[in-house]
């Protein structure tokens, strides 16, 4: 604090002592008053930045600690409740359109609804559309776009005579 903003404080000070002596109140109150004017003067006279985080120290995160959209997506998934987040449902949705797309059937043309059908089941696109999707609804459409792959995946091995929903991924 500079010197000039507390002579300025003790200056207010003195001239509310000065004018409430003069209208003749007891020392007492002049003193409370005075020491009071005295405290909103300093106050007043502080500088407060007018963004919050100007003067925040920057700490630096680690590229490797940085959230991804992987962990984003983990995050979506409520485990108390047994429903899923939009972030990870769009992503499955849009996962599953390209899939159904290379066999022709296109989700968004009412034509195709059939063929969506019959090769995903009858219910789990509204599912994914619709609000409240569950975890179980994004599984069973994870193992749909496993299903659906044009060949054996690169980074998922199966043993022979697994069935094509313990194709290796972890279950959520």
């Amino acid at each position: 604090m500079r010197w000039g903003r507390t002579v300025t404080a003790a200056v207010a000070a003195v001239v509310a002592a000065l004018v409430l002596t003069g209208f003749g109140f007891t020392w007492p109150f002049v003193i409370g008053w005075s020491l009071l004017v005295s405290a909103i003067a300093l106050l007043a006279q502080l500088v407060v930045p007018p963004e919050p985080s100007v003067d925040a120290p920057h700490i630096a995160v680690e590229p490797d600690r940085r959230p991804t959209e992987i962990s984003r997506m983990a995050w979506a998934l409520n485990t108390h409740t047994g429903l899923a987040g939009t972030q990870i449902t769009r992503r499955v949705r849009e996962a599953l359109r390209q899939r159904l797309q290379r066999r022709g059937a296109d989700p968004a043309d009412p034509a195709k609804r059939s063929l969506v059908s019959a090769l995903i089941g009858p219910d789990l696109w509204a599912r994914l559309e619709g609000p409240g999707t569950t975890i179980g609804d994004i599984e069973r459409a994870l193992d749909v776009i496993d299903a659906l792959s044009p060949g054996p995946s690169a980074e998922v091995t199966t043993t022979p005579g697994t069935p094509p929903s313990s194709g290796g991924r972890a279950s959520l």
